[in-house]
């Protein structure tokens, strides 16, 4: 399918759910107030590349946003939507967020990781224990790869000032190491990164050298570091306009490992079913990506696309 008929499909597939007043929509971002079966029904199978979406923990009461929803119809539709090799990022805790992992693993969804994100805040003060982290679950259609993705070094770091101090003590000894300096300087000139035997212990379990540490931590500074399986990331919750809105930050480091690595990023459609403030479309927005979403209750609707209507026109060349 190409590009062109793929746009035209999820255009087409769009329109019919809800009123045009009610929709906003810009070449590569569509947001719909409704009800996610409306949009889902209208939509072509195999359409969607990534499912990135916070649906509701049904733990709460006397809450609106706690809307009980057909679970194993909505997953259904996410497979049918779903590209061969598509994923589904999802959040949750307690007891609806297991029931909805082996759900996915009973439609033959193939579990590929569990994301931890600290928040660095606590979002239950009153309770008996603070909680400050929430749970996330990565699963494939088909045969997706999770991809290796590099975070900047003081972005990793930011939240882990003894280890920054770790490493600069480490790199300050190369002036009483030779080994480690010409590890470096190796890396330097070479951009390659040479394994050095340290004697006792300086070798695997396999036999293979380690890399020079020192050597290591220059290349994470310039390079990155390997994404983590617990990914702190605080927020601004004070000016949140949805009491369970997600860094925008956040999920692009999410969306940055289950993007087809094949295809060029301004032919990747993401879809969020539980749209809430659209935190999700305005990281695919910044990722020059497609995005369509839905939030079925008006007011956080209003509030998300006025947020996604306030972002920079999108530089085209």
């Amino acid at each position: 399918m190409t590009k062109d008929n793929k746009q035209q499909k999820l255009s087409d597939s769009t329109e019919p759910a809800i009123a045009y007043s009610t929709c906003y929509a810009q070449p590569s971002i569509q947001l719909l107030n409704c009800d996610n079966s409306e949009l889902m029904a209208k939509m072509e199978d195999e359409s969607v590349d990534v499912i990135l979406t916070d649906p509701p923990y049904l733990y709460l009461k006397n809450q609106k946003l706690e809307r009980p929803f057909d679970e194993h119809k909505f997953f259904e539709e996410c497979k049918r939507v779903l590209t061969k090799n598509g994923f589904i990022v999802m959040f949750g805790r307690g007891t609806s967020f297991y029931r909805r992992n082996t759900i996915l693993a009973d439609l033959g969804f193939n579990f590929k990781e569990e994301i931890v994100w600290e928040k660095s805040y606590s979002t239950s003060p009153f309770m008996a224990l603070s909680r400050i982290h929430e749970t996330v679950s990565i699963f494939t259609k088909g045969k997706g790869t999770i991809n290796r993705l590099k975070v900047p070094y003081m972005e990793m770091r930011s939240h882990d000032l003894d280890s920054v101090i770790d490493d600069v003590k480490r790199m300050r000894s190369i002036l009483k190491n030779t080994k480690s300096l010409d590890a470096v300087l190796a890396f330097l000139e070479n951009n390659k990164m040479e394994r050095v035997d340290y004697g006792k212990g300086g070798a695997t379990l396999n036999g293979v050298m380690k890399p020079d540490r020192c050597a290591s931590v220059l290349a994470s500074i310039k390079d990155g570091m390997n994404e983590k399986s617990i990914i702190k990331q605080g927020s601004d919750h004070y000016s949140a306009i949805h009491p369970t809105q997600k860094p925008v930050r956040l999920l692009e480091r999410l969306l940055a490992l289950v993007i087809p690595e094949d295809k060029d990023l301004k032919d990747i459609i993401v879809a969020d079913f539980f749209g809430g403030s659209f935190s999700t479309m305005e990281a695919v927005y910044n990722m020059g990506m497609q995005g369509i979403a839905c939030e079925i209750d008006k007011e956080y609707f209003e509030a998300g696309k006025e947020r996604i209507e306030k972002l920079p026109p999108r530089q085209t060349i």
